[in-house]
């Protein structure tokens, strides 16, 4: 799995909340720090996040990144987002900070970020519904709108095609303010379809929507998700892990996860009780693993089955060389190769002059090329030899 993977409850990717694109960058990359610091995030941990990494991550110049970053931890601290929790009896509505304490150091250009109590879960507890991504997919967007659209999108891509987003909903969740855009022409043109041509040009998803309308008013919008082909990548002496190892921290593979986001889509769909829910993953999970190990077990018998003939194949053509000498040793054997083998008719070019000529020696040693592969070994007789 990459270093870089932002993996985020569905909670909070559908809440609602006002980003700029530094304070989102900042939060992304924090995301991403906690899951390679090595340890249990807590409320309490402090993430370091570099300038230098900030600029390296998203492909920045310019002498101001520093100062413009400066100004986020300050706003950023402000910054609140609404989420959504369903419970045995009604919704649970919940409003939390982003961090609860942001410092920068002027002397080493780093950043320290806290994440609130209410956002740690929403970021480490994996067991329930979560989507995932590499922090490299959103690192060229440049508009705040296009990354939240993204996420939103990115979670239904197993599907292929998002349910109906209400109108409201989808400004709220891309953090569209009340008095922002109110026109659909200047809402589609500004934020919609900018993002999407966005998404299309830098990420590895092809986008597009679809707008429902009530009579001659958009209502709402339905978005289709589909993988670009990955390009062949060349390998190289650092490969990334192997996608089948489960991850350190959430003890899954790359497929399971995949397993698990797709019937919590599912299970989204069909409005699944939570209990439900947990049932159709954990079936999920068991029929996969279960596969996994009949796979693999095959694969070992047929690794043992062909590394086996492979040493006799090894050994078969030791001895024949060693019965090669020993013909080539004796005339008599020689005699007895040709008897048993040799069809004078079928002979051609020097091999024939030297029949003719009575050297069954010379004739014998073009014959080494059949000592030397299986397929002309097998057609020999050697009985003689026994």
């Amino acid at each position: 799995m990459s270093k870089n993977l932002i993996i985020k409850d569905n909670a909070l990717i559908s809440a609602s909340y006002h980003l700029d694109l530094i304070e989102q960058r900042l939060i992304l990359l924090a995301i991403a720090q906690s899951r390679r610091v090595g340890e249990e995030l807590t409320a309490t941990t402090k993430l370091k996040i570099s300038v230098s990494d900030y600029i390296d991550t998203y492909s920045l110049q310019g002498r101001s990144v520093y100062e413009n970053i400066k100004k986020a931890c300050k706003t950023l601290f402000e910054r609140q987002f609404t989420y959504t929790e369903q419970q045995e009896k009604g919704v649970r509505v919940a409003t939390s900070r982003w961090v609860s304490e942001i410092a920068y150091n002027d002397k080493t250009t780093a950043i320290d970020i806290t994440f609130a109590p209410s956002v740690v879960p929403l970021i480490t507890m994996l067991e329930r519904h979560f989507t995932s991504y590499n922090l490299e997919q959103v690192a060229g967007l440049n508009s705040k709108y296009a990354i939240r659209l993204y996420e939103i999108v990115i979670a239904w891509k197993s599907n292929g095609k998002t349910n109906q987003i209400g109108l409201e909903q989808l400004r709220d969740r891309l953090g569209v303010f009340d008095d922002e855009y109110q026109r659909m022409e200047l809402f589609k043109r500004k934020v919609l379809d900018k993002s999407v041509a966005e998404i299309n040009e830098k990420t590895e998803i092809n986008l597009s929507y679809k707008q429902h309308k009530n009579g001659r008013k958009i209502v709402g919008f339905t978005f289709t998700v589909k993988q670009k082909s990955k390009p062949k990548k060349l390998k190289t002496q650092e490969q990334e892990r192997d996608p089948k190892t489960p991850d350190i921290f959430d003890n899954l593979t790359d497929k399971e996860r995949e397993i698990i986001a797709q019937k919590n889509a599912y299970a989204d769909q069909i409005g699944a009780t939570e209990q439900h829910r947990q049932n159709l993953i954990k079936k999920a999970l068991e029929q996969h693993r279960q596969a996994e190990q009949s796979e693999q077990e095959r694969k070992q018998r047929e690794k043992a089955e062909r590394l086996a003939q492979e040493q006799q194949d090894k050994e078969r053509l030791e001895l024949a060389k060693r019965q090669f000498e020993q013909i080539l040793a004796s005339d008599g054997l020689i005699n007895a190769y040709i008897a048993n083998n040799i069809v004078a008719k079928y002979l051609s070019g020097l091999q024939k002059i030297r029949f003719e000529q009575g050297d069954f020696r010379g004739v014998f040693e073009m014959e080494r090329y059949k000592f030397e592969r299986l397929h002309e070994l097998q057609r020999l007789n050697l009985k003689f030899l026994d």
